[in-house]
């Protein structure tokens, strides 16, 4: 029995509220837990060793807080009552942050480096020995890798076009190489590697082995590639959403249209493809 009207119209603006909602929740939710976090660790330390300074010490008092009173700066325990009532408390979270973004900066250099590169693969091995965290710790750096780091992203050379999962369905991948060797000896021809990623989580996905004649260049950037892949589609070069095609050739009414989502004849090699 098909949904009423209502039912059907509500689902439909419930599911976009949600996927609306959803990065803005969890950006904030992330932002909160950081600020907790730093609060808790280097804040409130901070802030309580600024507040002692503060009321030992008149002249950094004053510096502090310049509109306070003679009466007030003179009087130690007046001080400490001033201060306790008006010293901003994010003062500490900035402090930790800052601690934070320069810890994280110094680590970066360091593992830029011939020694923190050594240093690095000995903290991962060190870690996959544990049975439980091996088995979760090597594909969390392999996220970490791909969203905050280049290497995975500079080994893809190409955005490209194959026929997969079978022909006439065409896909897009990253081409990451030549061929195996050891493949292209047996079967007496040039192989390249194509990587087909998932979506939308185009950290993982299938190492296609394809005549080079079969793959098709697109006039894409990995970074645009990408956001399709995690978009499932909807966004393209230029946050343009692709036309959808119907079955007479004419664009689906809605859809957005222009720029680099228009239809394009594909120059592949079908006598290859055979």
């Amino acid at each position: 029995m098909a949904e009423s009207g209502f039912v059907a119209d509500f689902k439909r603006n419930f599911f976009t509220g949600i996927a609306a909602l959803f990065p803005i929740v969890v950006t904030l939710f992330l932002l909160t837990w950081l600020y907790r976090q730093v609060d808790q660790t280097i804040g409130r330390g901070a802030n309580t060793v600024f507040r002692q300074v503060l009321v030992q010490n008149q002249a950094a008092f004053d510096l502090f807080f310049p509109g306070a009173s003679d009466e007030v700066s003179a009087n130690p325990a007046a001080r400490s009552a001033y201060v306790a009532g008006n010293f901003p408390r994010f003062i500490g979270v900035l402090l930790g942050l800052s601690v934070v973004a320069a810890v994280v900066y110094l680590v970066g250099k360091l593992l830029r480096g011939y020694i923190g590169a050594r240093l690095m693969r000995a903290v991962d091995r060190f870690f996959t020995r544990f049975p439980v965290i091996k088995a979760v710790y090597p594909y969390a750096r392999q996220v970490a890798d791909f969203v905050f780091g280049q290497r995975d992203r500079r080994a893809f050379s190409a955005v490209v076009a194959i026929q997969y999962p079978r022909r006439g369905v065409y896909s897009l991948g990253f081409l990451t190489g030549e061929g195996l060797p050891d493949v292209e000896g047996r079967l007496g021809q040039d192989l390249v590697t194509v990587f087909v990623p998932t979506s939308p989580t185009p950290v993982t996905g299938f190492v296609i082995l394809m005549p080079p004649e079969e793959v098709v260049s697109l006039d894409m950037t990995v970074d645009e590639a990408f956001r399709y892949f995690i978009t499932a589609g909807v966004l393209t070069a230029g946050d343009v959403r692709p036309r959808a095609r119907l079955p007479g050739g004419e664009s689906a009414p809605g859809t957005g249209g222009g720029g680099r989502s228009e239809e394009r004849e594909v120059p592949l090699d079908q006598k290859g493809a055979q």
